[in-house]
């Protein structure tokens, strides 16, 4: 097993004291004998959090007082916490448990620690020690109806979100996008345009490495949808309205911390709603069903207001 090397130094210092003690020369006499057991004790309690597999990379200290094991450091959740001073109570000697411990905080790295991908592993706790609450931009998405009639567009449209903690938590999604309808005919030609516009909100859970938070959600909502006939065109079964439709939508959706306070997103999902077109046909306003589920990739940046 590989210890970290602060780990490897603690024992160290605390196996020097003890031998020097034992060999020096009215060092009982000089030594308190409860402060010599307090410092076997915070070996072992040093020595079980880094053999736990999970804590064992984490930074955390320990101070034996009479009996009672003091816990500062950082741990990622609390349930790490809870897991540290569980260990440390089991461990002979200890009567008594003080936990300071910090979640979700990385702790500052030693000067001479490697860079990856051009920034310093230092740069990430004032990224994660304030959490944004919400966050606003815009995005340029791709969208692809798998009705027939429905043609792929590119289209804008509003970036949103709320939280960067991980876990279980709100979603929101805004896949608006645009698409040609065309008709059916041995010479198709385009009719008109419709934009849907979904607000929908649901469920997401966040998972996060360093810069970069993966989070798959499910959304649901209403799609405020519109319709505009364009200048060209047969003159009898063309659309002139589209209703208003219910939908939901599963995604993935992928975010990159630049900085406190930009964010860039790459997301892909499927919005699902069923479309209710009004037609002209033959001087009568007929009702037609059109499936309007699509495919959208978006792209875009994120300002993260608070």
């Amino acid at each position: 097993m590989h210890w970290p090397r602060r780990c490897v130094r603690a024992l160290a210092a605390a196996a020097a004291a003890l031998i020097l003690c034992g060999v020096a020369a009215g060092c009982s006499a000089a030594v308190d004998p409860a402060a010599i057991a307090d410092a076997q004790t915070a070996m072992r309690v040093k020595t079980a959090l880094v053999n736990d597999p999970d804590l064992g990379g984490r930074a955390i200290e320990v101070q034996v007082t009479r009996g009672v094991a003091r816990l500062s450091g950082v741990v990622q959740t609390a349930s790490e916490a809870e897991r540290a001073a569980e260990l440390s109570r089991a461990v002979p000697g200890v009567n008594g448990v003080r936990s300071s411990l910090q979640i979700g905080v990385e702790a500052p790295a030693p000067a001479d620690a490697p860079e990856s991908n051009g920034a310093k592993v230092d740069d990430l706790p004032e990224l994660q020690a304030n959490p944004t609450l919400f966050a606003l931009g815009g995005a340029i998405g791709w969208s692809g109806p798998r009705d027939g009639t429905l043609l792929s567009r590119v289209t804008v449209g509003p970036l949103f979100r709320l939280g960067s903690g991980s876990g279980l938590g709100l979603a929101v999604g805004f896949n608006w996008f645009k698409a040609d309808l065309q008709s059916i005919s041995a010479h198709p030609q385009v009719l008109s345009r419709i934009s849907v516009k979904p607000v929908m909100a649901g469920f997401s859970y966040t998972l996060i490495r360093g810069r970069v938070a993966l989070a798959p959600s499910v959304v649901g909502g209403i799609a405020f949808n519109s319709l505009t006939v364009t200048e060209t065109g047969a003159a009898a079964g063309v659309p002139v309205e589209v209703d208003n439709s219910l939908v939901w939508r599963p995604a993935v959706s992928a975010w990159f911390d630049v900085s406190r306070r930009i964010a860039l997103n790459v997301s892909a999902g499927y919005v699902m709603t069923g479309l209710r077109i009004t037609v002209l046909e033959n001087g009568r306003l007929v009702k037609h069903d059109a499936r309007g589920d699509t495919t959208t990739v978006n792209a875009g940046v994120a300002y993260k207001l608070f």
